[in-house]
């Protein structure tokens, strides 16, 4: 029996899947809205400030800003603000938009208004950045992490716009020079720690890129519960917990710090809550998370409850 009962026990452990004994799950609280209702967005990514609680979503050459319960509270445009590709904001309550115009990007720093106060232009970029053509931004504690995700390359530059510091991430992940194209990043943010983490859908991966270039990495193709169809978006929430977007499943699936598969939620589906090709992510650092998606479903958010 003492023999029976060990068997068992390694069978079962065979086919357990790696999951938390902690589990983290998400529940449906409500769509970024105005007065009018939810607005449609699509391809947009939301950034939420810590120090305001406001969350700010551009879009094209537009920028909108919403409370702590998702109403919006203020937006503007400006045609000299160009096409934004991403939005932050500094410690002294500035915006900060990575703005394409004529073929350049800049960082346009404008006020509380969105009125323009000045353009950070990036200098003196190492030749092998020739071409830097960045579409991602995340500005921690004086410095922007400059992201290029077809290049897959991160420019670190300082609020004057000098470069401090750089990562190839495909000679870190090991893609050769002639395969960048078809392994290029979707979602990319950074955690508490200073780690980054991106997705590259094409492998199925999640990736976690230490400040010292040191990688790890997780992931397994598939149609069930933790696995990957389509790995889009990506966030980290005030626990480390990593938060991962599937396009064709249309999931957000959670895991903790040591990649261990906690719960998804979403799905598929026209009901509030569902989701329709969840994209890119933000969370609050704390228990609410973002989510963008497409069909004009708009921003989705949800909470995050420890069991």
């Amino acid at each position: 029996m003492l023999l029976l009962a060990g068997w068992i026990a390694l069978v079962l452990l065979a086919v357990t899947p790696n999951v938390s004994p902690a589990i983290v799950t998400g529940s449906y609280m409500y769509n970024l809205s105005n007065f009018y209702g939810v607005i449609g967005y699509e391809w947009s990514h939301p950034y939420f400030d810590l120090k305001t609680g406001e969350i700010y979503v551009a879009q094209g050459g537009s920028v909108q800003v919403f409370n702590p319960a998702g109403m919006e509270i203020y937006s503007f445009s400006d045609g000299e603000l160009g096409v934004i590709q991403d939005v932050s904001t500094d410690a002294d309550g500035n915006i900060l938009a990575l703005s394409w115009k004529n073929q350049e990007f800049a960082i346009v720093k404008c006020d509380f208004r969105g009125e323009p106060r000045g353009e950070i232009r990036i200098a003196n970029l190492p030749k092998e950045f020739a071409g830097f053509s960045p579409n991602r931004m995340i500005h921690r504690e004086g410095l922007f992490y400059l992201v290029d995700k077809s290049r897959l390359r991160v420019a670190v530059v300082d609020g004057d716009g000098a470069y401090r510091n750089g990562y190839d991430l495909a000679s870190l992940i090991d893609v050769k020079d002639d395969q960048r194209a078809d392994n290029d990043i979707f979602g990319f943010n950074m955690d508490r720690e200073g780690n980054m983490l991106f997705t590259i859908p094409v492998q199925f991966l999640v990736y976690k890129v230490t400040p010292e270039g040191q990688v790890s990495s997780f992931g397994r193709r598939g149609s069930g519960p933790g696995r990957f169809g389509v790995a889009a978006g990506i966030a980290s929430d005030g626990k480390g917990n990593i938060l991962v977007s599937d396009s064709l499943r249309g999931v957000v699936m959670i895991f903790d710090k040591e990649f261990r598969f906690q719960s998804e939620f979403g799905y598929r589906g026209l009901r509030p809550g569902n989701l329709i090709v969840p994209r890119d992510m933000e969370t609050d650092g704390d228990n609410r998370v973002f989510v963008t998606q497409m069909r004009k479903r708009g921003i989705s958010v949800y909470q995050l409850t420890e069991n």
